[in-house]
């Protein structure tokens, strides 16, 4: 049985799996994962049967997890390990059959009662699938991913192939079927399997990550065009469908790296959408790497260019995808640091883009693109917001710009005082307020009130993120004296304008 603790802690992490005999349970494969970034990635390939998961975890909290956990492996067990109050909030905030709770501080007797009755869960659901017949399709998938990840027990690879009747000894063709539009994972599936049955030819699949599916079929020396053949059907069965194929094997425990070859050619259609089938020409193509120097380039545009950023942006996104081979995930970190940096520059954009609150939200949005003409949407958007807010600032000098900055870069601080700017703009904070007021008709205090409640409202109409969460990003002490503060000057408490304007 396989188990995935997730907890940004070393020591909770650690200290669980050294203080729980965890064979007396039947769980003889435990991964750790650091975030909740992490948790999901392990978890596309790792397939874990329990998920013991803390709830305040960075780049995705424990209910961004356990959202997109349920929808990429639907028979996790979850276990949260949080506060009470988080607790309460989670029961409301989400409706599961499948998770249970062990507060903080955690007590080891309550962690292994948890685990205990999500073990015998998943026993009893093990049992019921197996009766039901979908055991074999469950070894089948695992199989596949034993063999995507070049497992080296090939004793327990060939004893699978026997259990579920698959080949050991011909040859075998990897592909990878991207579906961009697919709503539920899963739904694929029995397309692929309908389409393949008519041939007789003996195939895996699983679901390894969001929308692809990695397949791999059983071809004899005749039999490869036929099976390329079908791959390119693959390609037709709906919209939005790309396939990227690897190359024959005839060595079942070298098939990993046809599957990775696979998976990078579906890839390429993340740089080019106009395309439905991608493969490899007569050798393994070479990954390109990007210029080192593309992040820092991109600082000094910002800084010293701001107006011909999205002319630069452009022409190397245009020199990528008519370069050749890159990796998507290379570009999606770059293009999630380059949005970063914007944020950075100018805080102020969280207020002006709509469906976007944190930079979270930006990384998540380009991360879960299915194309880089979707990223690019979503920086026209940062960036439309970014050329607005150079024109209204250029009307001020170069101290007061670099105030408003200052403030929207470090208004999460509570304790933020015209005092503090003053000192870091090298000015007599009198001085400096004069300054501020004569230019903008606001003073400086007021002007951090007003950017602080703006940005509150916007949160606000965010129902994943907590009152008191808000409180804290938006620079107030305490969620009291948020709602205080907001009531004093909106007519009305937080909760109540989340209700009235929230879609």
């Amino acid at each position: 049985m396989r188990l995935l603790i997730a907890d940004d802690e070393d020591y909770v992490r650690e200290g669980l799996i050294s203080s729980i005999f965890w064979d007396k349970y039947g769980i003889d494969e435990i991964m750790q994962a650091r975030d909740g970034r992490e948790a999901l990635t392990i978890s596309s390939w790792f397939r874990p049967d329990i998920v013991l998961t803390d709830i305040r975890m960075p780049k995705l909290n424990g209910l961004e997890f356990a959202e997109r956990l349920i929808r990429q492996c639907p028979d996790s067990k979850l276990l949260f390990m949080s506060g009470y109050m988080e607790i309460e909030y989670l029961k409301k905030a989400i409706s599961l059959d499948a998770v249970e709770f062990v507060e903080k501080p955690i007590e080891l007797e309550k962690v292994e009662g948890a685990v205990k009755k999500a073990v015998d869960f998943v026993r009893e659901k093990e049992r019921h699938e197996k009766k039901e017949g979908q055991w074999q399709n469950l070894e089948r998938q695992r199989l596949l991913n034993m063999l995507r990840l070049k497992t080296k027990d090939k004793a327990l690879v060939e004893k699978i192939c026997r259990e579920v009747e698959f080949p050991t000894d011909t040859g075998y063709f990897a592909a990878v079927i991207w579906a961009k539009k697919e709503g539920t994972p899963g739904q694929l599936e029995p397309l692929v399997f309908d389409t393949w049955k008519k041939t007789g030819i003996p195939v895996l699949l699983t679901l390894v990550e969001q929308g692809k599916y990695l397949f791999l079929a059983v071809c004899g020396k005749y039999r490869m065009s036929m099976v390329k053949a079908e791959c390119r059907k693959m390609a037709e069965l709906e919209d939005g469908i790309c396939v990227g194929m690897g190359f024959e094997t005839d060595n079942l425990m070298a098939v990993a790296q046809s599957c990775e070859i696979a998976l990078l050619n579906a890839e390429q259609s993340f740089f080019d959408s106009s395309r439905k089938v991608f493969e490899m020409e007569d050798e393994i193509p070479e990954m390109k790497k990007l210029n080192p120097g593309l992040y820092a380039e991109f600082v000094r545009m910002i800084k010293e260019e701001p107006e011909q950023v999205r002319e630069w942006l452009h022409h190397l996104v245009s020199q990528i995808c008519s370069e050749g081979f890159y990796r998507q995930e290379d570009i999606v970190m770059l293009l999630s640091a380059f949005a970063g940096l914007l944020v950075q520059e100018k805080n102020a954009l969280l207020l002006s883009v709509e469906d976007i609150d944190t930079e979270d939200d930006i990384e998540s949005r380009i991360r879960e693109a299915v194309s880089i003409e979707e990223v690019m949407g979503l920086f026209e958007r940062m960036l439309d917001a970014f050329a607005v807010h150079l024109e209204q600032e250029n009307q001020y000098s170069r101290l007061v710009r670099d105030t408003i900055t200052y403030i929207e870069q470090h208004c999460q601080e509570a304790e933020l005082s015209v005092t503090d700017i003053a000192a870091n703009m090298n000015f007599s904070a009198a001085h400096l307020n004069v300054l501020f007021r004569k230019e903008t008709g606001v003073t400086i205090k007021q002007y951090i009130s007003d950017y602080r409640l703006n940005l509150s409202k916007k949160l606000l109409l965010n129902p994943h993120i907590r009152i008191v969460e808000i409180a804290e990003k938006c620079g107030y002490s305490n969620g009291n004296y948020f709602a205080k503060v907001f009531r004093n000057t909106e007519g009305m408490t937080p909760v109540e304008y989340r209700r009235k304007y929230m879609k």
